[in-house]
């Protein structure tokens, strides 16, 4: 009975994540699934990258939507270019974004995100704004940071 059990659950866990593979949208997808990764250089080759990587439509529907609804891919084509691009590791995409004054992955996936939506809509991309941005947010969340010593 036992083993009967494991059974079940491990069906149930294997298809379940087969399912969401499955029916993930294909603008998420686009990144993770690429056998042979190539890892921009910098913001304008991320562009290039993206309109190889990503269907038409998902283009169309991208550049429709707000500059705000980019948010949207954070989780799914962001997830699979902060992984696939190597901005966790230290490629050359992550020391290129270094180099502007960015080092966290999600900042430099975010600041993608939302070029390419300006880049697509013909906006300027405005990236001393963007880094300004996440640089100081950074640095508010370092100054409400409890010092290590404190008073006790």
């Amino acid at each position: 009975m036992r083993i009967l059990v494991i059974a079940i659950l491990a069906c149930a866990v294997l298809s379940t994540g087969c399912r969401t593979v499955q029916n993930k949208p294909a603008a998420e997808a686009a990144v993770q699934d690429k056998k042979d990764i190539y890892i921009p250089r910098d913001l304008e080759d991320c562009f290039v990258q993206l309109k190889k990587l990503l269907k038409p439509e998902d283009i169309e529907k991208m550049k429709a939507g707000t500059e705000d609804a980019m948010s949207y891919y954070h989780f799914g084509l962001g997830m699979g270019m902060r992984n696939s691009w190597g901005l966790w590791g230290g490629s050359r995409l992550a020391k290129w974004f270094n180099a502007q004054g960015i080092t966290h992955a999600d900042d430099m996936s975010a600041i993608i995100l939302v070029s390419f939506w300006r880049h697509l809509n013909e906006k300027p991309i405005n990236l001393e704004q963007q880094v300004k941005y996440y640089q100081d947010y950074w640095k508010g969340q370092n100054e409400a940071q409890p010092s290590a010593g404190g008073d006790g």
